[in-house]
C-alpha cells in the first residue's frame, strides 16, 4: 500500500490544478456578466452600507436573510444603543479577506474610522464570529457568536443564528448567556467527551446553499457547468487525500491543530532562531555558572541551588547536543530554553543566598507565552475533569471562554496535535508539562527520556 502515495500526491495534484483553473474562470466569467459596474472595493461598499444601516446582507444571501428581516434586526440593534453591526457576506479562500471572517471585521473596521464598535460575521462554514473593538473589556460580539453557535447545537439556519447572537449580545450579561448556553449544549451532548475536543463543524445550512442557487436563477453567474467540472475534481482530490489519509497509519490519531495553523507556522519558521538562541544561551549561562562555581566558600543552601543550575544547564546542552545530531524540533528547541530557564532560577538563588526556591513556572498551553502565569482551571471540553495549569493571561482567557488556546504543536505520527497529547511514553516534554506538572524534568533528561519518541533524524 505505501507504493500507491506518491501515485496518489500526483494525481491529487494533478486534480486540484484542474479544479484551481476551472475555479480561476468562475470569477472571470461572472465579471463579464455582470459588468465594470461591480468591481468596486468590496471593503468599503460594506463599509458604505454600514453607514445607512447596522447590517449588511451580500445580494447572494438575501433569500436566506430576507430584506425585511434586515430591517426588523436593525432596528433592535438601533433601539438597544449598542454600537453593534452585522455582516453577512461569502468568504471564501483567496477573496479580499481570505475567507478569514476575523479578517474582514478587522480591515472593516480599520476602513470605517476605528474606534469602538462590536461586529457580528457570518460565515457558512463555522457560523458567526464576534470582534469588539472597545477598550472597556466587553465582549458582547464574542459571547454573542458562541451562543449563536451552541444555542443551535451548531446546526441553526442563518436566521436563528443571527437572532440568538443579537439578543445575546444586546443581553444584560452577555457571558452569563454564553454560560448558560454552554451548560444546555454539554448536557444535552454528553458524548463529547475528551479532553479540549473541539466542537462539531457547523455543516453548510439549506438557506446558505439556496442563497448560492439565487445567481444562477437570476442568469447573472458563471456558466453552471464550469462549477460541476470543478466540484467533481475537488470532490476527487478530497477522496484521495481521504484514502492516502486511512493507509498511511493507524488509526485512533488526536485531530490536527487546524484553527491555529497560522500560529503552528510561526513557530515552525522561529525554529532556527530558537534552536539558536539556546545555543547562545547555553554559552551565557555556562560564564555565570564557571564565574559562580569560583566564587569561593558558601552554605549548604547555595551549594545545593549550584548544582540545579548544573544539572539544569547539562540536560539542556544534551537536548541540545541531540539536536545538533539527529535534526532539531521544536518542543526539543523549547525544551533547551525552558531548562536554561531552570539553571537560571537555581543561579538566582545560589547568587541571593535564598532560603527558598525561585522558581518560575511556563505557560502550560505554549512555554513560549513565558513564565507570567496564574495557576489555572482547565476543564475539558464536554466533560467533569479538571486539571490545574499554569496559563498565561492570553491562554486562561481562552480556557475560561471554552475555546482552544494557542498551544505549542509536535508532530505524531505525521499529524500535527498540541504537545501535551502526544504520549508520556513518547514525550518527555507532555509526560511533565515543561515541568509543570512535575518537579523531576531535569532527572528525566539525565536519565535520557529526551531520546524517546523521535526517531533519529526527525
Amino acid at each position: 500500500m505505501p507504493s500507491e502515495l506518491p501515485t496518489l500526491r500526483y494525481a491529487a495534484r494533478a486534480l486540484t490544478a484542474g479544479a484551481c483553473a476551472l475555479l480561476v474562470l468562475l470569477p472571470a466569467a461572472g465579471a463579464s456578466a455582470q459588468g465594470a459596474g461591480d468591481r468596486r472595493d468590496p471593503v468599503q461598499t460594506v463599509a458604505d452600507a454600514l453607514a445607512a444601516s447596522r447590517v449588511y446582507v451580500d445580494p447572494a444571501y438575501e433569500s436566506a436573510f430576507p430584506a425585511e428581516e434586515q430591517e426588523r434586526v436593525d432596528g433592535a440593534i438601533d433601539s438597544a444603543g449598542l454600537d453593534l453591526y452585522v455582516v453577512v457576506v461569502p468568504l471564501a479562500e483567496g477573496d479580499a479577506w481570505d475567507g478569514d471572517a476575523a479578517a474582514l471585521l478587522s480591515v472593516l473596521h480599520d476602513r470605517r474610522g476605528g474606534g469602538g464598535g462590536h461586529y457580528l460575521a457570518y460565515d457558512v462554514h463555522g457560523g458567526f464570529h464576534g470582534a469588539d473593538f472597545s477598550s472597556g473589556g466587553s465582549a458582547p460580539a464574542h459571547y454573542g457568536s458562541l451562543v449563536a453557535s451552541y444555542g443551535t447545537g451548531f446546526d441553526g439556519s442563518m436566521l436563528e443564528q443571527v437572532d440568538l447572537a443579537v439578543e445575546t449580545a444586546l443581553s444584560d450579561d452577555p457571558r452569563a448567556a454564553y454560560d448558560e448556553a454552554l451548560r444546555a449544549y454539554e448536557e444535552a451532548n454528553p458524548h463529547l467527551g475528551g479532553t479540549d475536543e473541539a466542537a462539531p463543524e457547523a455543516t453548510e445550512t439549506q438557506d446558505a446553499v439556496a442563497a448560492r442557487g439565487t445567481d444562477a436563477e437570476a442568469g447573472t453567474g458563471p456558466p453552471a457547468w464550469l462549477g460541476a467540472v470543478a466540484a467533481v475534481l475537488l470532490a476527487l482530490v478530497s477522496a484521495l487525500l481521504l484514502r492516502r489519509r486511512f493507509t498511511a497509519g493507524p488509526a485512533g490519531r488526536a485531530a490536527p491543530v487546524a484553527q491555529h495553523a497560522a500560529f503552528d507556522n510561526a513557530d515552525r519558521a522561529r525554529l532556527d532562531s530558537l534552536v539558536e538562541q539556546g545555543e547562545r544561551d547555553l554559552i551565557e549561562v555556562g560564564e555565570r555558572l564557571s564565574r559562580l562555581d569560583s566564587g569561593g566558600s558558601r552554605g549548604q543552601k547555595a551549594h545545593q541551588s549550584l548544582r540545579r543550575a548544573l544539572d539544569a544547564r547539562s540536560a539542556a546542552a544534551a537536548v541540545h547536543d541531540r539536536m545538533a545530531a539527529e535534526g532539531a524540533a521544536l518542543p526539543d528547541a523549547v525544551g533547551v530554553l525552558v531548562l536554561l530557564d531552570m539553571a537560571e532560577d537555581a543561579i538566582e538563588e545560589a547568587s541571593r543566598g535564598a532560603r527558598t526556591a525561585v522558581r518560575r513556572r511556563h505557560c502550560y498551553a505554549n512555554p513560549l507565552h513565558g513564565t507570567e502565569t496564574k495557576v489555572t482551571s482547565w476543564r475539558e471540553f464536554g466533560g467533569t475533569r479538571t486539571i490545574r495549569v499554569p496559563l498565561c493571561a492570553e491562554c486562561a482567557r481562552a480556557v475560561r471562554d471554552r475555546v482552544r488556546p494557542v498551544v505549542l504543536p509536535a508532530e505524531y505520527e505525521g499529524e500535527t496535535v498540541p504537545y501535551y497529547e502526544v504520549p508520556a511514553e513518547d514525550s518527555v516534554w507532555a509526560a511533565t508539562g515543561y515541568g509543570t506538572l512535575t518537579d523531576d524534568l531535569v532527572q528525566r533528561i539525565q536519565r535520557g527520556d529526551h531520546r524517546r519518541g523521535r526517531p533519529a533524524g526527525t
